[in-house]
């Protein structure tokens, strides 16, 4: 195409256009031709296709028709046009749209010929969405399109396989700094500063590192597993992880791109993700319970946050973010973590806050009372099944129909959840073969599965203290007696009792039965045992066995949830136990 000229321009639409002019009167060529000071022999070759109009002259066709320069082009193929395509068939020029914009007119040729967006612009995506009368997923589509912009990728790919090949290499656990010469490289390529390059590709580099370890463990699966079986499937995970791997490393360059024409400030950034966090809570919030000033909504682009106002005041507005918002905090938050870590924090303070979670003081006097302490598993202690969950509620369903058993029309997702449901339904012998098949899958889950963060120090500091302990859980005690023998060895075997799934189905939790056999077993009253669990099952069970119950509510969904089923005591992590349990050791 010509510099400058539309080729989408479809020259049949100005003849149409043309004939409906002046309330379907319609005017003659040469009397439009007057009208944006050309000659009739120009209008026909514009309506016969010989000629190409530039930007300029469209919009000029347009007013004098009275309708949108838009409708002068053929948009069948809009899904394929640059940002350039774009503006040209609305009828303006690269020097329009910078002056509208208030952009340098170089600055916006980079933006239409490399797809970057310049980093004190971050409003600039939904002033383009606006000016265009478009989505700003369009107008992404539409940059990604840049004609330079492949080249510019393939120049960011040399710098960034660099930095990640030295820093995976093994025992290398330093990170990228902003005076790498592959960084500085990246940062020019990007037009972003080196500080925040390093920050997001250290941050890359550390989950590429947790990635490879899995990747070893089943490697080491696949060589020394004690069946063939377990061996094929080591073998097997060992190449899906490598996959994996690859994915993310190809698709960094794009991804880091996507995120720089979208990346918010660390004002905007801190307010809309405090939004995020507290979105469970549900409702609208004020600028005043946010803490937060009308310049730094004003910085939030209008997609991010919906905004109504209250009464007859329009001054008093309340707030709350999108769901384009939601998404964009799901898809960005580990990054923008990574750019401004202090912002991550703070939302944690206020999260917590406003979560409700017990005052430690509460909990240090809830521990005191104590003489046993119970603990769920599966979601406090570990994920038993993690990524293979629907694997075994498949092999689960598929054993209930190799047994000839009358299945309900729906079931759970969740194996335990979906032996509960199928008891109705199966002989005691068949629901003891499903038992079987079940507790075979959760004792081969106990030998890989890794515990959760923080809960490894939580039991080594309980049991350095006199209180008795028990995992109470509606698995199988097998697997339980597998995961703890894979704890620290300065937790003595034995320490923890455990009491697992009964015979009966109908007795799991929120049965308080599993409760009932936890304290009579550690023969400790009811009023001075302590469970500390994560599920609704886990609140009910205690409320009926009147047991105290602490929930442990790592968003503040899982909060409301909580104290909606009647725990009004909830932390947001186990770590807060394990620090009033070492300060009352300190203090003793």
């Amino acid at each position: 195409m010509a510099r400058g000229l539309a080729d989408m321009f479809d020259g049949k639409r100005l003849r149409r256009a043309r004939a409906a002019a002046e309330d379907g009167r319609g005017i003659s060529a040469e009397a439009l031709a007057r009208r944006i000071d050309a000659t009739k022999a120009q209008v026909l070759a514009y309506e016969n296709g010989l000629v190409r109009p530039d930007p300029r002259r469209i919009q000029d066709l347009a007013q004098a028709l009275g309708i949108e320069p838009l409708q002068l082009s053929d948009t069948s193929g809009a899904r394929t046009w640059t940002m350039s395509d774009l503006r040209r068939a609305h009828g303006l020029r690269a020097e329009d749209v910078s002056r509208t914009l208030g952009l340098s007119l170089r600055t916006y040729r980079r933006l239409e010929n490399e797809g970057l967006v310049p980093a004190h612009r971050f409003n600039l995506m939904s002033e383009l969405a606006e000016l265009f009368a478009i989505g700003t997923h369009e107008v992404e589509e539409h940059l990604c399109r840049a004609p330079l912009l492949s080249q510019r990728l393939d120049d960011v790919r040399e710098p960034l396989a660099c930095t990640l090949s030295f820093y995976l290499q093994p025992r290398n656990l330093e990170r990228p700094g902003p005076g790498d010469d592959e960084i500085v490289a990246l940062a020019g390529l990007y037009r972003r500063s080196p500080l925040t390059l390093a920050r997001i590709v250290g941050h890359e580099i550390a989950r590429l590192r947790g990635m490879l370890r899995r990747q070893l463990r089943f490697e080491a699966v696949a060589s020394y597993g004690a069946t063939a079986e377990e061996q094929a499937k080591g073998q097997a995970a060992a190449q899906a992880e490598g996959r994996k791997i690859r994915e993310v490393m190809d698709a960094l360059p794009h991804n880091l791109d996507t995120f720089f024409r979208s990346m918010l400030p660390l004002e905007a950034w801190r307010t809309i993700a405090l939004f995020h966090a507290l979105r469970p809570l549900g409702g609208w919030l004020s600028t005043g319970q946010l803490n937060a000033k009308s310049e730094q909504l004003a910085m939030i682009p209008a997609q991010l946050l919906e905004r109504r106002t209250t009464g007859k005041d329009a001054a008093k507005a309340e707030y709350r973010i999108s769901e384009q918002g939601a998404k964009h905090c799901a898809a960005y938050r580990p990054w923008y973590d990574a750019c401004y870590p202090a912002v991550q924090a703070l939302v944690q303070v206020n999260e917590r806050a406003l979560a409700g979670h017990m005052q430690q003081s509460d909990l240090h006097d809830l521990l005191a009372q104590s003489d046993a302490v119970l603990f769920s598993f599966d979601g406090l202690l570990c994920r038993l099944f993690g990524r293979d969950l629907q694997t075994v509620s498949e092999r689960l369903l598929s054993g209930a129909q190799s047994l000839q058993m009358v299945l309900p029309p729906q079931t759970p997702t969740d194996p335990v959840g979906m032996l509960r449901a199928l008891v109705r339904h199966g002989t005691p012998g068949q629901i003891k073969q499903l038992d079987r098949l079940l507790t075979q899958c959760e004792t081969e889950a106990a030998r890989h599965v890794t515990p959760l963060p923080g809960v490894s120090q939580l039991l080594r500091a309980l049991a350095d203290s006199p209180r008795r302990l028990a995992v109470v859980t509606d698995h199988a005690s097998d697997a339980v007696h597998v995961f703890l023998e894979r704890l620290p060895a300065d937790i003595p075997p034995g320490r923890i009792a455990v009491v697992g799934r009964p015979d009966d189905p109908e007795l799991m939790k929120p049965n308080p039965h599993g409760l009932a056999r936890a304290t009579a077993a550690l023969n400790a009253r009811h009023a001075r045992v302590l469970l500390v669990g994560e599920s609704i099952a886990d609140a009910l069970a205690a409320q009926t066995a009147r047991i105290p119950f602490v929930g442990v509510a790592a968003t503040t969904r899982q909060a409301r949830m909580l104290r909606d089923a009647g725990a009004s005591r909830t932390v947001a992590s186990v770590r807060t136990i394990t620090a009033v349990v070492k300060e009352q050791q300190a203090g003793a």
